[in-house]
C-alpha cells in the first residue's frame, strides 16, 4: 500500500511539474523540416518516463520525474529521417527550470546498427539555452552506419536526486557549419563491439578537430562510411587522423579531391590509397627506447613559423619514405626520451601534402598549436589568414566577456596587477589589427596571441583565492609529472598554491614500491621506490602525500603469472552472461578482499605517509558479479537456493538482498582498512574516490559511500564530478554535501577529461562554485601535461600562495 501511495504522489508530483510555466521558446531558428509545429506527439517516452505535452511554438515539455521513482534516467526518442553527414552537428534549444535535479544531460543519434553519444550541458535555470552537438565530440555505442542515416534522436536527463522539474525542447535543426576550409575523415567503418580501437578512431579525430579550432581553422568532421565528392567541395585540406583503412567509395574521392589541387594530411598507421595520394610508402614501425619519444624536432628542412621543439609523447611512430619518383622532406624527427634527435622522420612533407608518423595528440602547450599551424599553413597559405583574423576576434573573450571591452568593464575593480595586464591586451589588439590591415599574417598572429593571453591573465588576476582549504592533484603516474623527478613535480606543484597530492602507487596486482603483499611493477627496479620518493618531496615542500590505491584492477600492469594465478582460482568477476572481466577481481571472494585490505595497511604501516585513497572501490557496473564462488556465497547469505538467477533481475525482494550482497562485498574492504589502519597510525586519513551519483551508484555499482561517510570510517570524500558544466557541478556538490554529512567534501574536477583540457577559466569557475557551496577543498584530475599549463594561471589569483594585493 505504501509503495502505490508513492506512485501516485510521484505521478501528481510529476503532474503538477509538467502543467508549470515554462517561458516561449525562441523563434526565428531552422528547425528540421519534420519537427516544425507541433512535435510533442512525436517524442516517445522511454521506460518510467512521463509523455510530452505541447508547449506551443513548436516546443514540447518535458517532465522529469525522479520523485518516488527508481529509473536512472528519463528519455524521450524522437523517430527522424535525418542526414546529417555534411553538417557540423545538430542543434536545439532547450530549457531546464533545475538544472541540479539532473547529473548529466545527453544526446543520443541512431545509426541503423548503433548510436553516436554527446553530453550536452546547460548553464542557465530557468531560462531557454541553445545546445549545439558537435559531431566531432561525440563517442559511438555498438556500430552506428553514419551520419547520412540517423533515424532517432534520443534525449536524456540522468537521475542526480529525488527531485523532479520541467525542461522543454524546441527547434531541433542542423548546426550551420559556414564555410568549412578543412574535413576531418572519422574512421567510423571501423568501429564496432569487437574492435578495441573504435574509442581511438573517434578521439584521434576530435584531437585534430580541437586543433582547427583552436587554429582557427573552419573545419567538418565527416563519417568515412559517408564522405562523397560533395562533401569535399570548397574544402582545401582533408585529413585521415587514424584510419587504417577507407571504405572502397571513400579512397575513390579523395583521390578525385587530390587529383583536383586538395592537400590531404594522413597520420599514423594510414591506408595503402592514402599513402599512394601522398607519394609515399611504408618501410616500417619505430618502437621508441625508454617508453616514449619526447615529442617532434624541427629540421633543417623545418617551415617557417614552425617551433625547434614541439611535445608529444608517443611509444610508436610510423615510417614512410619517398615512393619510387617521388619526391618528399622530412620536416621534423622524433626526439628520443634523452634529449637526443632520432633521425627517425615524424613528419614528412610532399607535393600533394604531409604524414605524421603518430597519431596528433589533443596539443599539450603553444609549440603544438605552432607546429600544427605551421604545416596547415604550408599546405594551404590562406590558411594564415583565416586563422589571424580569427584569432584576432577572441580577444578578450573570457568567461562569457563577448570582448576586450565587455571584460575590461567586468574587471573596473580588479587590482593593479589585473588592470596593468588589461592595458598590455590594449595594446597587442591594436598592433594586431594594424598587422591585418597590411596583410601581415603571421604578425598579427603572433601579437593577437599575446594580447589574448594578456586578457586572461587580467581576468585570472582578478579571481580571489581562499586560504587554509584543501587543495589537491591526483596523479595517475607513479613515476611522477613526465620528465620531471618527483622533486620538481611536487615543488611546481606547491609553487602554485596546492598542499596534497594523490599519486596512484598500486593498482590490483602491482605496486611501485617493495611490496611484500602486491607483485612489483616491472619499473620498480629501473627507477627505484616511488613513494619513498614521493613522500621526501612532499615532507621537503610542506605537501601532503595520501597514496592512491586502484581497487580490485589489475588492467595493463600486473605480471603474466600473477593474473593466471587469479584465473586458476576463480577470482575473476564474471558477467551475468558467463563472460569473464579478466582484470577485475571478484569483491566477494575472501582472498581478494584480503589482498586489497593488506596492500593498503602495507602502504601504511611501511610510510608515514598522510593518508590512502580508495579509487574503483566499486563493481565495474551491475552486471557483475555472477561467479560460482559469488553465487555459493550469496546463497550462503540468503539461507536458501536461488533456482534462477535470472530473479535477482526481476523479483524485488531478490534483486534486493542481491544488491545488499555486492555493497557488502565492496563495504567489508573499506570498514577493514579503516579499522586497520587506525589501529596502525591514528593520525593517518582513509579517503576515497567516488562516483558522484550516490543514489543511483549504491545499486549500479554496489558504492554505497554516503553509508560510510556516516560510519565514520572515511576522513574525506572526493566525488568525481567531471562534469564540463559549472552549473551541473554547482548541482552535485549541493548534493553531495548533504549526503557526506560530517565528512569533509573535497569534490573532484575533471580537467584532463574535458574537451579542452587546458581550460584554466572552466577550472576556475567550478573552484568557485564549490566554495559557495561551503566545500573546504578541492581535488583536481590529472596531474600532467594539461595541469602543467593550467597552473599557472591559477596561480595569479584562485589558489595564489600570497593572499595580500
Amino acid at each position: 500500500m505504501r509503495k502505490v501511495l508513492g506512485m501516485v504522489v510521484s505521478v501528481l508530483a510529476a503532474g503538477c511539474w509538467a502543467m508549470a510555466a515554462v517561458p516561449p521558446p525562441p523563434q526565428g531558428a531552422d528547425a528540421l523540416p519534420e519537427l516544425r509545429g507541433e512535435i510533442a506527439g512525436r517524442l516517445r517516452p522511454m521506460g518510467g518516463s512521463l509523455a510530452a505535452t505541447p508547449l506551443g511554438n513548436g516546443a514540447a515539455r518535458l517532465p522529469v520525474n525522479f520523485a518516488g521513482t527508481t529509473h536512472e534516467r528519463v528519455s524521450w526518442d524522437i523517430p527522424v529521417a535525418l542526414d546529417a553527414s555534411g553538417s557540423p552537428g545538430v542543434r536545439f534549444d532547450f530549457y531546464c527550470e533545475d538544472i541540479s535535479v539532473g547529473a548529466g544531460f545527453c544526446c543520443y543519434f541512431r545509426a541503423k546498427g548503433g548510436w553516436y553519444r554527446a553530453e550536452f550541458s546547460p548553464e542557465r535555470n530557468g531560462q531557454w539555452e541553445t545546445i549545439t552537438i558537435n559531431k566531432s565530440r561525440t563517442t559511438s555505442e555498438e556500430s552506428p552506419a553514419g551520419w547520412a542515416h540517423i533515424d532517432t534522436i534520443r534525449v536524456s536527463v540522468w537521475r542526480g536526486g529525488d527531485t523532479d522539474t520541467v525542461c522543454a525542447i524546441a527547434n531541433i535543426g542542423l548546426m550551420g557549419g559556414g564555410s568549412p576550409q578543412a574535413l576531418v575523415v572519422r574512421a567510423d567503418s571501423r568501429m564496432s563491439a569487437d574492435d578495441p580501437e573504435s574509442k581511438s578512431y573517434a578521439s584521434y579525430a576530435e584531437s585534430v578537430s580541437a586543433t582547427f579550432e583552436k587554429l582557427g581553422i573552419p573545419s567538418v568532421q565527416v563519417a568515412d562510411l559517408d564522405l562523397t565528392a560533395a562533401h569535399l567541395e570548397g574544402i582545401r585540406l582533408a585529413v585521415l587522423p587514424y584510419n587504417p583503412s577507407l571504405p572502397a567509395a571513400t579512397a575513390a574521392a579523395l583521390e578525385a579531391f587530390v587529383k583536383g589541387g586538395g592537400k590531404l594530411l594522413a597520420c599514423y598507421s594510414t591506408s595503402e590509397e592514402a599513402l599512394r595520394l601522398l607519394g609515399l610508402r611504408r618501410t616500417g614501425y619505430v618502437v621508441a627506447e625508454a617508453g616514449a619519444f619526447k615529442g617532434f624536432a624541427k629540421t633543417a628542412a623545418g617551415l617557417h613559423g614552425q617551433p625547434d621543439f614541439a611535445p608529444q609523447g608517443s611509444q610508436r611512430t610510423m615510417v614512410a619514405g619517398a615512393a619510387e619518383g617521388m619526391s618528399a622532406r622530412a620536416i621534423a624527427v622524433w626526439r628520443k626520451a634523452d634529449g637526443t634527435d632520432s633521425g627517425t622522420p615524424a613528419i614528412t612533407l610532399t607535393p600533394t601534402g604531409a604524414f605524421i608518423g603518430h597519431v596528433w595528440f589533443k596539443p599539450s602547450s603553444e609549440q603544438s598549436v605552432a607546429l600544427m599551424r605551421a604545416v596547415t599553413g604550408e599546405l594551404v597559405p590562406s590558411f594564415w589568414e583565416q586563422a589571424a583574423r580569427e584569432t584576432f576576434g577572441r580577444i578578450g573573450k573570457v568567461a562569457g566577456a563577448a570582448g576586450l571591452a565587455e571584460l575590461q568593464a567586468r574587471l573596473a575593480d580588479a587590482p593593479a596587477a589585473a588592470k596593468a595586464e588589461l592595458a598590455r591586451a590594449q595594446e597587442g589588439r591594436a598592433a594586431a589589427e594594424a598587422h591585418i590591415a597590411k596583410g601581415e599574417w603571421q604578425q598579427s598572429l603572433a601579437q593577437s596571441t599575446a594580447a589574448a593571453e594578456a586578457a586572461l591573465r587580467a581576468w585570472c588576476r582578478a579571481q580571489p583565492a581562499r586560504a587554509g582549504e584543501f587543495r589537491a592533484f591526483w596523479c595517475h603516474s607513479a613515476l611522477g609529472l613526465g620528465d620531471r623527478d618527483w622533486d620538481r613535480a611536487i615543488r611546481e606543484l606547491k609553487e602554485a598554491g596546492f598542499n596534497a597530492i594523490l599519486p596512484n602507487m598500486l593498482w590490483g596486482g602491482s605496486a611501485f614500491y617493495p611490496s611484500d603483499v602486491l607483485p612489483h611493477h616491472a619499473d620498480l627496479a629501473k627507477e627505484g621506490d616511488q613513494v619513498a620518493k614521493c613522500l621526501a618531496a612532499c615532507r621537503k615542500y610542506g605537501v601532503e602525500m595520501h597514496v592512491w590505491k586502484v581497487n580490485w584492477n589489475t588492467f595493463w600492469c600486473a605480471p603474466k603469472s600473477f593474473l593466471e594465478m587469479l584465473a586458476r582460482e576463480g577470482r575473476y568477476q564474471v558477467t551475468y552472461s558467463g563472460e569473464k572481466r579478466g582484470e577485475w577481481l571478484c569483491p566477494s571472494h575472501p582472498a581478494n578482499q584480503d589482498l586489497e585490505v593488506a596492500a593498503m595497511l602495507e602502504v601504511a604501516r611501511k610510510y608515514p605517509v598522510d593518508g590512502i585513497h580508495f579509487d574503483y572501490i566499486r563493481y565495474p557496473d551491475d552486471d557483475t558479479c555472477y561467479c560460482d564462488g559469488c553465487k555459493e556465497r550469496f546463497q550462503k547469505r540468503l539461507g536458501r537456493p536461488v533456482a534462477d538467477w535470472a530473479q535477482t533481475r526481476r523479483d524485488q525482494p531478490l534483486h534486493d538482498a542481491w544488491q545488499d550482497f555486492r555493497r557488502a562485498s565492496i563495504t567489508a574492504v573499506v570498514r577493514r582498512v579503516h579499522e586497520g589502519a587506525k589501529a596502525i597510525r591514528p593520525e593517518v586519513k582513509i579517503s576515497a574516490a567516488v562516483f558522484n551519483n550516490w543514489p543511483v551508484n549504491r545499486d549500479r555499482i554496489a558504492q554505497d559511500w554516503k553509508m560510510w561517510c556516516d560510519n565514520g570510517w572515511l576522513d574525506f570524500i572526493c566525488p568525481m564530478d567531471y562534469t564540463e558544466s559549472t552549473m551541473v557541478f554547482d548541482g552535485m556538490v549541493r548534493q553531495q554535501k548533504a549526503q557526506a554529512g560530517s565528512v569533509p567534501l573535497y569534490p573532484g574536477i575533471g580537467l584532463s577529461c574535458w574537451g579542452d583540457p587546458r581550460d584554466p577559466v572552466s577550472l576556475i569557475e567550478k573552484i568557485s562554485a564549490l566554495r559557495k557551496r561551503g566545500a573546504p577543498g578541492f581535488t583536481v584530475f590529472n596531474y600532467d601535461a594539461h595541469a602543467e599549463a593550467v597552473l599557472p594561471y591559477l596561480r595569479l589569483g584562485a589558489t595564489e600562495l600570497q593572499m595580500t594585493r
